[in-house]
């Protein structure tokens, strides 16, 4: 797997990119361990200026970062700095380990419909994180038995899933709520429409930052 600097990367980073995450977190390692995969979170890039600000857009527990566009600490979907969550993720785990990032270049002809984005963004604002039971007893109702989730939440996984569905970027064989980490790595099977995504690139941190501008 290639790696490239954070630093280095920064110009090239556009909405619709996926950033994926390996945590040390126990509920990670559950995940990576379920699915076979290194990966347990999964979250979008969000760029409104080509220019600018890079930012993430997920669904996590974590409530350290404010939204940035809602400017509250709630759990579920919301859009954070992604240099901050990438530099911050899993501090609180003792003994601390860095983790691990990789990027996936979308590469679409068109580019993609960002106030459909904040539409959908904006509707989907303060719905939870799902508790970690309810998370696996969601992902396996969708991935074994091809069952929709009625519950009100959202995993990182069917955020995305949705968000790629809701914005004509892919589309999937198994309910949202099946998806994990992995099916957005190169070897998930999602169904890409008139677009591709590149091949993982592992993000090195070292001395994030340092050369960021912005």
């Amino acid at each position: 797997m290639k790696s490239q600097s954070i630093d280095s990367l920064y110009p090239e980073l556009k909405t619709g990119d996926l950033i994926l995450f390996s945590g040390q977190y126990r509920m990670s390692k559950l995940v990576e361990k379920l699915e076979n995969s290194m990966w347990s979170h999964v979250g979008m890039v969000y760029r409104p200026n080509p220019e600018g600000e890079v930012y993430f857009w997920e669904s996590t527990a974590l409530t350290n970062l404010q939204d940035e566009v809602m400017h509250d600490n709630l759990t579920g979907p919301k859009i954070v700095k992604l240099i901050d969550r990438l530099k911050t993720y899993g501090q609180d785990v003792v003994p601390y380990q860095p983790p691990a990032y990789a990027w996936r270049s979308l590469e679409h002809k068109q580019p993609v419909d960002e106030q459909a984005f904040l539409h959908y963004m904006k509707k989907v604002h303060g719905i939870p994180n799902p508790s970690e039971w309810n998370m696996i007893k969601e992902v396996m109702e969708g991935r074994i038995f091809s069952i929709p989730s009625k519950a009100k939440d959202y995993t990182c996984s069917k955020l995305i899933g949705e968000t790629y569905q809701e914005l004509g970027i892919a589309s999937f064989t198994m309910p949202l709520n099946g998806l994990m980490p992995k099916d957005f790595s190169s070897s998930g099977r999602m169904q890409m429409i008139q677009c591709e995504l590149g091949e993982e690139v592992l993000i090195e941190m070292k001395g994030a930052g340092d050369r960021i501008t912005l």
